[in-house]
């Protein structure tokens, strides 16, 4: 079933790749010669961060006029007007933001009062832009992986004179380009890992069950619960883990374009109104209310919090011994009352096997049985909140976040709750939950989470992905001493290609006359399989004009032969610059395949184990 509308956009170019940000210059040509005003906050610039930005930026076109790193936890309406100031003064024409939500929504309003002018309250609410304005271009690098910023078109900025958060939402507030680099996420606290990855999981989550959902959105939703869940844990228990770090530095981005298109619910209205009367940190309210909220929206959307189970690794088997139980139990007697035999006997067959794992064969399995499989879906419903509910017990065993509000900071057992209740009520997020909500049942929402009796849960080995399927290749940077190593190494081994007795006849069949340009140091070596016969040549060539030539760093070449690269990667990351028939080219690669086996034992054989990448 496909809803009666719905609009999908994404104008954001994103780049992703641990370290990427020491190689973007091909990715800021298409803004031509600018002065940006950095945006940040100054944690990360004593952190690091910052630095890697500048260093990234350093032999581009675009020119870091000026750093604004006032930005606060919670941006409010001064530190926007600030931000916009410094950047008429510098007369900046293109926004640069490294941070975290705060940071990005600064960016992003700072922008808008820049170009618009006047108070910023102004500009509160939802596409006051007219199409054809536009803002100045802007590149936003998230550290922290929550918010899903650099791919929205909202902002929230705090009054705290008022204790509420101002909305401003455009369809110009989305970049030119996002960078994520899951390098620059590496030293973000375990604590804060855990909020800003419940609030992705939160938005992902909302995105899925609230009205204006979309196929798009859909599928975005359920691959960010996917990555979130499968690896929260394993970010915050080892934060050196740059694999883990990246899916959910992705699925705070695909989360962050789910909701950008089917938006936010209840836990974020709640979330939002905590956040404006209590000042409690975003992530860790959504946290907080999240398990709440699903448990009060599971009837309005039974179907599809037994999807997000799904994707959060739950799966029908899991449940299973829950139905054992049910079949030797004396309510089996009820149901033999409302089934036939016939049916009786397949469900309980079905239940005790063990090999049933897939969805869609359970689902077909107990079609004949309507009411049992409602009662299977409501079982994997339920464990979809249970699963939340774990998670949360497991992250404070991590990183001691609070499992409830008198824990997160509190301490006056909710004596503002009317108005925490009525400014959640007035928050737009409210419009798109499943279920309409009412004072009484907001309000009962916040009583149950001010103090719970949830303690930490420690977290088992198997709870965690193993370190060693995610450590990446150790990188080597400067393998060739001078371009006379370039030659004796390379064309040597280019040489022994040629000699072997199946990669050398399947070269020369192909007929091409291959030519790679090395950087760093400079070399050149042709491969020319012309009817001359298979010739590896140093240097400049006078023969036959190369079908492509392929510029690359040497150190890029190195990784190649070991079998550590992947070339149409490479060719779209501009690490390789391929000139004429390319395709031809890609053709040589099965032809190729067997030589990342012989060049670490040619090196061997060469006196280079040092060189050998593990």
């Amino acid at each position: 079933m496909l809803p009666e509308y719905f609009e999908f956009t994404l104008p954001t170019k994103v780049l992703y790749g641990v370290g990427i940000l020491g190689n973007i210059k091909a990715s800021l040509a298409m803004f031509g010669p600018r002065r940006a005003l950095l945006v940040t906050d100054e944690i990360l610039v004593n952190a690091g961060p910052v630095d890697k930005v500048k260093a990234g930026f350093k032999d581009s076109n675009i020119d870091i006029a000026a750093i604004f790193d006032k930005v606060p936890p919670n941006s409010t309406i001064k530190t926007v007007q600030d931000c916009a100031a410094l950047a008429k003064k510098k007369k900046c024409d293109l926004i640069i933001a490294i941070g975290g939500g705060s940071v990005i929504d600064t960016a992003k309003v700072a922008n808008l009062l820049l170009v618009k002018g006047g108070k910023l309250e102004d500009h509160m609410g939802a596409y006051l832009l007219a199409k054809d304005e536009a803002l100045l271009p802007a590149i936003f690098i998230p550290t922290t992986a929550g918010t899903g910023s650099e791919v929205t078109k909202v902002a929230v900025i705090a009054d705290p004179d008022q204790d509420v958060k101002l909305p401003f939402t455009e369809d110009q507030f989305l970049p030119q380009l996002a960078i994520l680099d899951p390098a620059v996420t590496a030293s973000m606290p375990g604590r804060l890992t855990a909020y800003t990855g419940m609030d992705a999981l939160t938005h992902a989550i909302e995105a899925y069950v609230d009205k204006e959902w979309s196929p798009a959105s859909d599928a975005l939703a359920l691959h960010a619960i996917r990555l979130i869940s499968d690896n929260i844990l394993q970010a915050c228990a080892h934060p050196e883990d740059l694999q883990a770090r990246g899916a959910m530095l992705v699925g705070s981005f695909l989360a962050g374009v789910a909701f950008s298109h089917s938006m936010v619910g209840m836990a974020h209205g709640i979330a939002h109104a905590l956040g404006g009367v209590y000042h409690l940190p975003h992530g860790l309210a959504n946290a907080i209310v999240l398990p709440e909220v699903m448990q009060y929206n599971l009837e309005a959307q039974l179907e599809r919090f037994a999807d997000i189970a799904m994707a959060m690794g739950i799966s029908f088997p899991q449940l299973v011994s829950e139905s054992q139980s049910l079949l030797k139990s004396d309510h089996m007697d009820l149901i033999s009352k409302v089934v036939n035999r016939a049916d009786f006997d397949a469900l309980k067959h079905w239940v005790q096997d063990q090999s049933l794992k897939a969805r869609g064969l359970a689902a077909r399995a107990l079609g004949s049985l309507g009411f049992v499989d409602h009662w299977f879906r409501r079982q994997a419903a339920e464990a979809a909140v249970a699963k939340v509910r774990t998670l949360n017990r497991q992250l404070a065993h991590l990183t001691q976040m609070p499992l409830d509000l008198a824990g997160a900071g509190v301490k006056d057992n909710l004596a503002k709750l009317d108005q925490v209740v009525t400014t959640a009520l007035e928050d737009g997020a409210m419009l798109y939950n499943p279920v309409e909500p009412s004072r009484e049942d907001i309000a009962a929402i916040l009583k149950t989470v001010l103090i719970t009796k949830s303690r930490p849960l420690a977290v088992s080995p198997e709870d965690l992905q193993p370190s060693a399927q995610r450590r990446p290749d150790r990188q080597m940077q400067d393998v060739f001493e001078n371009t006379q190593m370039v030659y004796d190494v390379l064309a040597g081994f280019y040489e022994q290609l040629k000699a072997h007795p199946t990669i050398g006849p399947s070269l020369q069949k192909t007929n091409l006359c291959v030519q790679f340009v090395y950087q760093n140091p400079s070399a050149t070596i042709t491969i020319d399989a012309s009817h001359d016969g298979l010739g590896i040549h140093r240097g400049a060539y006078d023969g036959r004009q190369p079908e492509v030539t392929m510029t690359m760093n040497a150190d890029f070449a190195h990784k190649f032969w070991h079998g550590k690269a992947n070339l149409l990667t490479a060719l779209t990351r501009r690490q390789v610059v391929a000139k004429g028939n390319v395709p031809k080219t890609i053709k040589l690669l099965p032809i190729l395949k067997p030589a990342f086996e012989l060049y670490p034992q040619y090196l061997r054989d060469k006196g280079l184990d040092h060189l050998v990448m593990p």
